[in-house]
């Protein structure tokens, strides 16, 4: 152990003592403040001094006030507190406590807005640490214990992770308008579309994934014209007639310039919804269910947050995904 470790171990048991001497100037009322004799605060300023080599207070006159040397520690002092207290309350504190959400790029522009305005306006102290990102990366950063919840899609098979289904899309065959399928009148397969070249979305990504899944099924190994970052560009350049595409059914209807067909294929849908680290045995939690497994912990708030998850999701997320 070095000298600046046997320091800060003789140091931190007393912090709070030291910050008090400090904020009252006077060792009764320091005593009071925290609770304890003051004989005994007073021998223990002595000892702690006595441990460290270092004079931190002195004497004046009915008085006490910081050295120089304990003026220049006060200041770690309070902030190592401080850290302290955000500490516990993140662990304790459902009001306090800080909740850490990863969530797909598409989820950022209206659904998570929506979901925090509408929780922080019940539960203002609660502070969120955000990360936008990808499926694949959203679920690692999940399982590492980089996040708390993630808003995803596709919904994992993960034994350690549960999840609530908030609103599931259909999956389309999006082709250009003048295109030669656009006039199907009913649902169609997608082998019927595997002459095609397809806009797919990168890898990693959520309907990457799911389209992958469905084609392989079909027997489908698609020529790839471009590979999009997001759903929007893939739409847009399936309208300039780049190719066809799988993705979900846009809420507000096709966009101008395409044509959105039903899949006969089974499976062709788009959970999405909200995931989170399993704290327990048994299967995932319905939306809107309680409990803690008793072999983990959550932190309050962040129970708190994925219940007005559950609750409020469903409501909202359907007019505002795709």
């Amino acid at each position: 152990m070095n000298e600046v470790d046997a320091l800060a171990q003789v140091l931190v048991p007393r912090l709070r003592m030291v910050a008090a001497v400090a904020r009252t100037e006077h060792v009764t009322q320091a005593a009071e403040s925290l609770g304890v004799p003051q004989p005994t605060l007073s021998r223990a300023l002595a000892r702690v001094q006595e441990e460290m080599g270092i004079a931190l207070v002195e004497r004046t006159g009915r008085g006490v006030r910081l050295t120089r040397a304990g003026q220049r520690l006060l200041p770690y002092v309070e902030r190592a507190l401080e850290d302290l207290r955000e500490g516990l309350a993140d662990l304790t504190g459902a009001e306090e406590g800080r909740v850490a959400l990863t969530f797909l790029p598409t989820l950022g522009v209206e659904v998570v807005p929506a979901l925090l305005r509408g929780f922080r306006a019940e539960h203002p102290g609660v502070r969120f640490t955000l990360t936008q990102e990808p499926w694949a990366a959203s679920l690692r950063r999940l399982s590492s214990g980089g996040a708390d919840l993630a808003l995803t899609s596709p919904l994992p098979s993960d034994p350690g992770l549960a999840s609530a289904v908030l609103h599931t899309q259909w999956l389309r065959l999006v082709v250009p308008e003048h295109h030669r399928l656009a006039a199907s009148a009913g649902p169609v397969s997608a082998a019927s579309a595997a002459a095609q070249e397809f806009v797919l979305l990168k890898p990693g990504r959520g309907v990457r994934h799911l389209t992958d899944r469905l084609l392989d099924g079909a027997g489908v190994t698609p020529r790839v014209a471009f590979e999009a970052d997001d759903i929007n560009t893939a739409r847009g350049l399936v309208a300039a007639g780049l190719g066809v595409s799988v993705l979900p059914a846009r809420p507000r209807g096709p966009l101008p310039g395409t044509v959105e067909l039903d899949l006969a294929e089974e499976g062709a849908d788009r959970p999405v919804g909200v995931v989170w680290p399993r704290t327990g045995g048994g299967a995932p939690r319905a939306a809107g269910g309680g409990g803690r497994g008793a072999g983990a912990f959550e932190p309050p708030a962040v129970a708190l947050f994925r219940d007005y998850v559950c609750r409020v999701g469903p409501r909202i997320i359907p007019d505002l995904t795709g």
